[in-house]
Order: C-alpha cells, then structure tokens, then sequence
C-alpha cells in the first residue's frame, strides 16, 4: 500500500512526471466537478494536455485513498511544493526502506558540530537537539545524545554487522540498509540517559525521558519518527530515542492532523499539492465560461469542417483545418 503511494507522489515532483500517464484511454465521459473531454474526442485529443486537466484529480484521489480517515483539511496543512517532498536537502525528504537517497551516497551540504558531544548534523537539526537536551535536562532529565549524522559508508559498516549478527531478516527490522539510513540526511538523532539505562531499547519510552521526548519533541521541531505499533507502515521497529527534525511548523501541524507517522503525514502533503493543481486546473478551465455559449454548442457550425458537438457542461473540440482549437482557448 505504501509503495503504491510513494511511487504516485514521486511522479508529481519535479524529479519525474508532473502528472502519473499510467491512465486508460478516457472511454466515457468523467464527472469531476469541471469540464472534462467527450468521448468522441478520442480520435483528435492530445493527450499531455488531458493529463494535464486530469492527473491532478486522480493523483489527489488515489492519495487520498491512503489517509482518508485522518488527512487533515488541505487548509489546514503548511504549503509545500513537490520538491520539499522529493529533495534530500529538504527536511521534509522521506527516506525508509523502500526510498533511497538519491544519489545513495549523499552528503549533506553543511554538517556542524552538536555541543557537548563528537557528533555531527545539519546546522538546523543541531540547534534543535542542542536546545532540546539542554531544556531536558533542566527538566530534570539525564539525556544525551547518543548517534547524530552518519556517512554511507558507515551505515554500511552497522548494517554487516548486524546481519551477520541476527541474519538479513532481523536486521532490515532493527537498521537500515546503507543509502535509506535517515541518519546520513544528518536530521536525525539517538537520544538516551548519560547512564545507559534502558538504552536503544523499547522500554526507554516509558521511562520519564522517553515520556518527555515524546511529549515535547514537536516544539523542538523534531517527531518520533518510529512509532509504538507502526512498523508495517515505517519498516522499523519501535525506536522511541530515534528523534527525527522536520521543522517547528511542521512537527506541530503532523501532531495536529492525527498522523502517526511521517509517512502518513507525507503523503498528506502530496495530496494537498494534488489538491491546490487541481484548483488551478479547474480555475484556468473556468476562465472563459461564456466563450461556449457565444459558439452556440447546441447548434451544429456552419463553418467547413469537422464539428464535434457536446453538452454545454462538457468542453468543446471545434476541428477546423489546418487547425484544431480548443473552445476554451487553447490551441495546438
């Protein structure tokens, strides 16, 4: 289910087609709330130009399909464009064990150091976790930062040895394969107690530290990325030290639509890109409303040519050689 979605909002971005052409031929006349094409256009209909009308519509559909019982009002959701989802330089980038970093080797334009420890991250991930620990540990809240940003080649390095370890199986549960690690973005961080308690295991979240990451994480800009009870929709094992940056505004706007991973709350946004191109579609469509009644569509034409003739809630082909023309303006 997932890698269904992911493969559709991947198509939208600028990275590959901005609409999916996986569509059948259009054999009847679909009903979408604006003008779409009749079926005898069949013959004569460009078809970049009808994914262009339509893709927004299905894609938006098809996401939807995934979260309809928790996507937030489009409104209600931070604007984004299709390449804060796509690009590994985004803190919005997804990567999990069926999306890869591009190129695998990635490295992070800028890595600093993280006070108070060896460590590495970008510089806006390491403000959040140095602030983030500091106000736990005033809290009352022992915790440091155990693993931050890690090459490819080091993942690679924890991956063999966990499974040569416990075997592939257990080990794509517990570690990500090498180029689909969310520590090599350098957005992401391992937290526990400076004693060790309770460390990288799933108990570490009901102690009060895990209980006040989870709590508080959001208004660092940083969530939970592997949630209790998730692990069909993120590939990993419950991780509640595993703190991953996305930014204030949208760490509190995740929480508020009720998504439980980011997975989910990712493909909310792809549908609320889906959605506004879609608005678009349909205000660009809408612009020349009275320009069918002037051409009488009811009426057959008396110029020479080819007519196609629909109802006026349809669009209008009007073929007359050497042209074709659209009635709405378009003309090719």
């Amino acid at each position: 289910m997932y890698s269904e979605s992911r493969s559709l909002a991947a198509s939208c971005s600028p990275a590959g087609r901005r609409f999916p052409t996986n569509y059948p031929a259009f054999p009847a006349i679909v009903k979408v709330g604006f003008p779409i094409i009749a079926p005898q256009l069949k013959g004569l209909f460009n078809m970049r130009l009808a994914s262009a009308l339509t893709g927004t519509v299905l894609a938006s559909a098809l996401l939807l399909s995934g979260t309809a019982a928790l996507a937030a009002p489009a409104e209600d959701l931070p604007a984004v464009e299709s390449s804060q989802l796509s690009k590994a330089s985004s803190p919005l980038a997804l990567i999990n064990p069926t999306t890869k970093l591009s190129p695998e080797d990635y490295v992070p334009g800028k890595l600093v150091g993280v006070a108070g420890s060896s460590m590495t991250l970008r510089p806006e991930a390491a403000e959040a976790i140095e602030v983030f620990i500091a106000d736990a540990r005033a809290a009352g809240h022992s915790i440091k930062l155990l693993s931050a940003y890690r090459s490819y080649q080091r993942q690679a390095v924890l991956f063999n040895q966990y499974q040569a370890k416990y075997g592939t199986a257990y080990a794509e549960r517990i570690s990500a394969r090498p180029g689909t690690s969310e520590h090599q973005l350098g957005l992401a961080a391992d937290l526990g107690y400076t004693d060790s308690r309770a460390e990288l295991k799933a108990e570490f979240g009901q102690t009060p530290a895990g209980l006040w990451i989870a709590e508080h994480a959001a208004e660092y800009g940083l969530i939970i990325r592997y949630p209790q009870g998730k692990e069909e929709i993120t590939g990993y094992k419950y991780e509640p030290w595993h703190v991953r940056y996305v930014g204030v505004e949208h760490a509190e706007a995740m929480l508020a639509s009720g998504a439980e991973t980011f997975e989910e709350y990712h493909q909310m946004l792809a549908a609320s890109i889906a959605d506004a191109e879609q608005s678009e579609a349909k205000a660009t469509v809408e612009k020349e409303p009275a320009k069918a009644k002037d051409e009488e569509p009811h009426e057959k034409s008396k110029k020479a040519g080819e007519d196609v003739v629909v109802d006026e809630d349809l669009m209008v082909l009007r073929f007359l050689p050497p042209y074709r023309d659209w009635g709405f303006g378009f003309t090719q």
